[in-house]
């Protein structure tokens, strides 16, 4: 059994994900921080891991980890004997210990590695508590089935899941620190070894609080001020500023302490900055206006009141520019003499009027910039505006008719994708192919710009919707979706499709990630701060407890995805798809099947396993972000080959372990998630494709769709394990430098779909499949092939504008439509 708990603890140096800022200083409270010495080369920084020196290093990614550092050979290994190493060979995993979690990452991710000579002293506070020299070792950890407040000396009793049963633990606070607090087992009658360790910010404030008043003494300043410093190396600066308050009075004699208040109030007013920022790209401006024009600047300095003014006045000059735009164009509108063709403009202006926002004010930079001339007859003005506001102010076209037309094409795109009648969408597609704007130029362009084509349900909540979509295998699926506030629907949004656990729901996963309901039912958790779109689709039976690798799973998923592409503003280039224990190991199943669709994959305490095993090539392409607990024991035994191998080839994976934990749902990781997620998005036109598959509905990889693989390469959930000789189908395929595509795969049906974005359709496309010509001549776009890869992916960003068939012989079974292959997946048993 893997036992990290009864090692001495790694030194202890601060480590944390940060990102670099041009703000001001640390104020003398935390002083000492020091230079920083920069190691240039590889074979440096390798020399600095391997005698764990180094105390920070930057992923390739842009984050940074400081910590305490080993090279290991993989996950499975005793970190603190290979931290005593110095062999570098066979080590391909780079470990950071902080105290509180180890991250493990691969060796080929690191770009810089530093020594810090003077590391920064971050403060402790000792809680004294009867710690067990002696008694029994809790070595594994299933769920926690309850925990009490902790109370005012610091302890709680943690009821936990055992492999032995029910266990109750006393355990107590021994030490805060501003990034962690350890929590150990407590002299009881029957003493329980058991050493946790939580994020301080995961500790209610109330709770934290009556802990520190309890050991701190009003009387004592040093005592005091120790408080101040835990809180401002943890960044709570309004905390630490009422506690340095309450110093000041209650000790008037003390010097310097002005000068450190005025500090702190200068990061206070920082912070509260990087806040509108982040609101702001976030698409929540109403927010950011209202704290600008509030913002508390008697304390911040000149450089921050400076940046306050700046970001206040962009917003009003782009307020009022959307109103003299505005102006304008009804101006360009009433010039017009063709009484129809008025008409028609006041409708298009009337929607541009209304849904306005400042996410969508750039539409109208084509009509600012070569509109607004006086010169320019109305009609061009009006042409520019209306084609930049319906396709993009890249597309935009001085052609009025023209301009007209797309917006009539913009209305049947929408009537053919809300459409379930195949004759009436026959009958749209001949009045688009009616319309000068028909082109599939001009689809692409509408498509990418328009609204969701389904009206979203009436929220049951702020911001809460719920939705039924029929599944694979016929049973109606019941989503949650919750948008984040001022939610935009001509605005792009990151997204996280969730999946529960056992015995949980997708509103628990909606809380996870968005916070619990306020008072009047908003949420405030990070999914709100960022701007992230939450889906948590009821994905399981009723009663199910293992995870089925089967068809109707991932039916419920990807549908899930999407009809919420369907009613909601979903940026299908970053989308994560994330779960919970056995939600996770869906979540790592269904990513490495379809790693197309994915910006990347959240997993907290997953299992790895059958098809997982297996698919490993798949994870070439795919981010992956794995949380565990060093004591979910046998959750790490199904884990630890798979992550081994991702991180020995250098595959973009992240896995943090927390110390002394077990099978829990870890939300004191979340900001830390939020930070690896904004640093990634799916390419999904990539050069080259190595994928593998092993089940019938796992056939869709980027432009390549295939069905009638070999027997000996599929197996069915139903028939696992494989038999003798089975082996993962693989799929071979890369772009040329002569616009062409080679493929290799060996299926009986092969599709292969065309876009701009793959090919130049101006020129003669060569497709090479399996050493035979598919298609040396130019090929045309299809409009048909268009709208119906719009309506069935739901993917508006990068449709398909063509496709390319090819059948060697019988394919077994019907093939798969579009739909069904990779959307609904197949409805195989």
């Amino acid at each position: 059994m893997r036992r990290r708990a009864e090692a001495a603890p790694l030194p202890a140096w601060p480590c944390r994900t940060w990102e670099r800022s041009s703000g001001p200083a640390r104020p003398g409270l935390i002083r000492g921080a020091g230079g920083l010495l920069a190691v240039g080369s590889a074979l440096a920084w390798v020399a600095l891991l391997a005698s764990a020196l180094a105390d920070r290093v930057e992923m390739a990614d842009g984050r940074i980890l400081e910590g305490r550092f080993a090279l290991v050979a993989g996950v499975a290994v005793d970190p603190i004997a290979e931290a005593t190493s110095s062999r570098t060979a066979g080590t391909p995993v780079l470990m950071c210990d902080d105290e509180m979690t180890r991250t493990f990452v691969s060796r080929r991710r690191v770009v810089r590695a530093e020594e810090l000579p003077f590391a920064r002293q971050l403060e402790r506070i000792e809680i004294p508590q009867r710690v067990p020299e002696n008694g029994r070792r809790v070595a594994s950890i299933g769920g926690i089935l309850a925990a009490t407040p902790f109370d005012e000396f610091g302890r709680r009793i943690l009821t936990l899941s055992t492999a032995s049963g029910r266990l109750d633990v006393v355990q107590g606070i021994t030490t805060i620190t501003p990034r962690w607090t350890r929590v150990q087992g407590v002299l009881t009658d029957n003493p329980l070894l058991l050493d946790m360790r939580l994020s301080t910010g995961a500790i209610p404030r109330d709770q934290l609080r009556i802990v520190l008043d309890r050991q701190t003494d009003p009387a004592s300043s040093e005592e005091r001020l120790r408080i101040v410093r835990l809180f401002l190396q943890a960044e709570r600066y309004e905390e630490a500023r009422a506690e340095l308050d309450g110093v000041i009075r209650d000790f008037p004699g003390l010097k310097n302490l002005s000068e450190e208040r005025r500090s702190l109030g200068e990061l206070s007013a920082t912070r509260l900055l990087d806040e509108v920022r982040l609101r702001g790209r976030s698409g929540q401006d109403a927010l950011a206006m209202e704290i600008l024009e509030n913002f508390p600047a008697d304390e911040a300095s000149a450089e921050t009141v400076e940046a306050i003014r700046e970001a206040r006045d962009a917003y009003r000059d782009r307020q009022a520019s959307a109103e003299r735009l505005l102006r304008l164009l009804q101006e360009r509108c009433d010039a017009l003499d063709d009484d129809d063709t008025r008409a028609a403009c006041a409708g298009v202006l009337d929607e541009i009027a209304a849904e306005m926002t400042f996410a969508t004010l750039d539409r109208l930079s084509a009509f600012e910039r070569m509109g607004t001339e006086p010169d320019l007859a109305a009609d061009r003005a009006l042409a520019i505006a209306i084609s930049g506001w319906l396709q993009g102010a890249a597309a935009a076209d001085e052609n009025l008719k023209l301009a007209l037309s797309a917006a009539h094409v913009r209305d049947l795109l929408r009537d053919y994708l809300r459409s379930d009648d195949a004759k009436a969408r026959q009958a749209l597609r001949d009045q688009v192919a009616d319309e000068e704007a028909g082109d599939a130029a001009t689809i692409a362009s509408l498509a990418r710009q328009m609204r969701p084509p389904l009206d979203p349900p009436e929220p049951t909540a702020p911001g809460l919707h719920e939705f039924e979509f029929t599944g694979s295998d016929g049973q109606s699926v019941t989503c949650l979706v919750q948008v984040p506030p001022e939610y935009d629907p001509l605005r792009r949004y990151p997204t996280v499709v969730s999946l529960h656990a056992a015995f949980t729901t997708p509103a628990d996963q909606i809380t996870w990630w968005a916070g619990p309901p306020g008072p009047d039912g908003r949420r405030i958790g990070q999914a709100t701060r960022h701007g992230c779109i939450v889906v948590a689709p009821r994905w399981t039976e009723e009663g199910q407890t293992t995870y089925g690798y089967s068809a109707r799973e991932h039916a419920a998923v990807l549908g899930a995805l999407r009809e919420s592409q369907r009613r909601f503003a979903i940026d299908t280039d970053r989308v994560f798809l994330s779960g919970h224990s056995l939600g996770g190991d869906a979540a790592w199943d269904i990513a490495l099947a379809h790693p197309d669709l994915w910006a990347g994959l959240v997993a907290i305490t997953p299992g790895a396993g059958r098809y997982v095993n297996h698919y490993w090539h798949n994870a070439r392409t795919l981010p992956i972000y794995v949380v565990g607990g060093e004591l979910d024991n046998g959750t790490f035994a199904r884990n630890g080959m798979d992550l081994d191998r991702y991180l020995s080839k250098g595959f973009d994976t992240t896995y943090v372990e927390y110390r002394g934990r077990g099978h829990e749902h870890f939300a004191d990781e979340i900001l830390r998630i939020f930070d690896w997620m904004q640093r990634r998005k799916r390419t999904f036109f990539p050069t080259t494709i190595d994928a593998v598959s092993m089940r019938p509905w796992d056939n869709f990889f980027w432009w390549v769709e295939l069905s009638g693989a070999p027997p000996k390469t599929v197996v069915l959930p139903s028939q696992w394990p494989p038999g003798q000789g089975v082996r993962p189908f693989t799929l071979d395929a890369k772009t040329t430098a002569t616009n062409g595509l080679i493929i290799h795969c060996g299926a009986e049906r092969v599709r292969v779909w065309l876009s701009p974005e793959l090919v130049d359709f101006t020129q003669p496309v060569n497709v090479s499949l399996d050493g035979r010509k598919l298609s040396r001549d130019p090929v045309q776009p299809d409009e048909a092939v268009l709208l119906e890869d719009l309506r069935t992916r739901g993917d508006r960003q990068h449709p398909f504008w063509a496709v390319l068939e090819s059948t060697r012989g019988p394919a077994v079974g019907t093939p798969p439509s579009r739909k069904t292959a990779k959307d609904n997946a197949a409805q195989t048993p």
